[in-house]
């Protein structure tokens, strides 16, 4: 439970430090980009190193690559798909690939 606080807490403070670097960026667009995903996922890798160790450490950033990648794929698909199929049939096309990409990533990354 110590290890779920910390990482909210940690995560929680590179939001802040991530949202303070979006103000001074332009376009402002980009402004969510760097403060959701990278300062959650930094501040989790981050505790997870002092807590468990560098091998869980590959092992949890591995596993952020290969979502990411994914991810991109289901973001290309969706598009297309939800264009041509409507809300409910084209997110439902676009699972396909991620898993597909997903279960890939999962089997050639460490």
């Amino acid at each position: 439970m110590i290890e779920v606080a910390l990482k909210a807490l940690f995560g929680g403070l590179l939001v802040v430090v991530f949202a303070l670097i979006s103000e001074v960026t332009t376009p402002k667009r980009f402004s969510g980009v760097f403060s959701a995903a990278p300062s959650v996922a930094l501040g989790s890798l981050a505790v997870t190193l002092v807590t468990k160790g560098e091998s869980d450490v590959r092992a949890a950033a591995a596993g952020m690559v290969a979502g990411a990648i994914a991810l991109l794929i289901y973001s290309v698909v969706a598009v297309r798909a939800l264009r041509r199929f409507g809300p409910l049939a084209g997110a439902a096309i676009a699972v396909i690939p991620w898993f597909v990409v997903a279960g890939a990533c999962a089997w050639v990354l460490p």
